[in-house]
């Protein structure tokens, strides 16, 4: 039995369903969406006017965000996106995903490109995907931004830790923040222990809220 089976969502775009942890990469209403919501506009949005921007993703999945953040950065603003994924997809699959896309050619270098060294994409993107485990990793970089996009505190707990935070928070700029889909109590309550200052705001279509956190 394969672990991963590809799923249309409600926008149209494509996910994939994760038959061990039993959760979909991305919204069922609409991965794309999701993603532009939670990931671009609270998140690489906030940090248009930065010249130079580190961006550490935790969950690389179908690599969506990566290329959603490639075509929505700010013009002539310099990307460093650092992806960590433990279970990395097919090349059969992301062939499929980038079937669906408009643009194939970016997607498949971002998701083609070396594991555990760094690619430039082109001369304002580098991309330095990660085949590690969260709960073991070590961290040579600060970041500015941090999209948290792993699978919910409920399929896999034990990377929603205090630990976890506390190494992310260690890992950020001043005045850096962190995104992520989840609100739920025991989140916000982590991110706040280790030292984040925890917005609750509006989620995405079919959820009713999702959380930004900076560390001020």
């Amino acid at each position: 039995m394969t672990q991963f089976e590809v799923q249309q969502t409600d926008d149209g775009s494509l996910t994939i369903y994760d038959k061990l942890h039993n959760e979909t990469f991305h919204s069922v209403y609409g991965a794309r969406n999701e993603s532009l919501y939670v990931f671009i506009e609270q998140g690489l949005k906030k940090f248009c006017n930065q010249p130079s921007l580190t961006i550490l993703e935790v969950g690389l999945g179908t690599g969506l965000n990566a290329y959603l953040t490639f075509f929505n950065k700010a013009q002539n603003q310099t990307i460093y996106y650092e992806a960590i994924e433990l279970y990395p997809l097919t090349s059969e699959l992301v062939q499929i995903i980038a079937s669906s896309l408009e643009n194939q050619t970016i997607y498949l270098q971002l998701m083609q490109a070396p594991w555990n060294k760094e690619q430039p994409i082109n001369k304002d993107f580098v991309v330095y995907k990660r085949n590690e485990d969260i709960l073991n990793i070590k961290f040579s970089k600060v970041f500015d931004l941090i999209y948290f996009d792993a699978f919910s505190p409920k399929a896999q707990p034990e990377l929603w830790t205090l630990d976890v935070f506390q190494n992310l928070f260690q890992h950020l700029n001043s005045g850096g923040a962190l995104v992520t889909y989840a609100s739920s109590g025991i989140v916000k309550q982590n991110l706040r222990s280790v030292g984040f200052k925890v917005e609750r705001l509006q989620g995405p279509p079919h959820k009713h809220h999702m959380v930004r956190v900076w560390k001020i």
